[in-house]
């Protein structure tokens, strides 16, 4: 759950492929929206958990906003910080925290309870 795989196999919005990185947000909510925009079939919902994490304030920077290329700034914050701090593209007035999971502090993280996730079937668009 926290190995960045996915992000290093796909790329993310701010890592480029090939470089692990874990997506977190601030909340719920907004975990739930960034997971919401990119389903491929949002009318069936497949299982999620939400795992609340601990990353000591002092890991994290923040990215600069706006920027020409997250990908590129992303990827030099990553690799001298356990977590930067970015606004959300699908709510920029909330803020996202990706976490490098190959960092030497990496071990600071501390993760809490994993808790089931289920999305409101009202939100299923057809």
């Amino acid at each position: 759950m926290l190995s960045g795989d996915g992000a290093a196999r796909y790329g993310g919005r701010w890592n480029p492929k090939g470089m692990p990185a874990v997506y977190c947000s601030e909340n719920s909510s907004l975990a739930a929206l960034e997971v919401l925009v990119n389903l491929a079939r949002p009318s069936t919902f497949p299982s999620y958990r939400i795992l609340d994490l601990d990353v000591p304030d002092g890991s994290i920077t923040t990215a600069p906003a706006p920027v020409a290329d997250a990908r590129q700034a992303g990827a030099a914050l990553l690799r001298s910080h356990l977590a930067i701090m970015a606004p959300s593209a699908v709510n920029p007035r909330e803020r996202n925290v990706v976490i490098n999971p190959a960092h030497r502090d990496f071990g600071q993280v501390v993760p809490g309870t994993i808790r089931p996730f289920v999305f409101d079937r009202r939100l299923a668009v057809e």
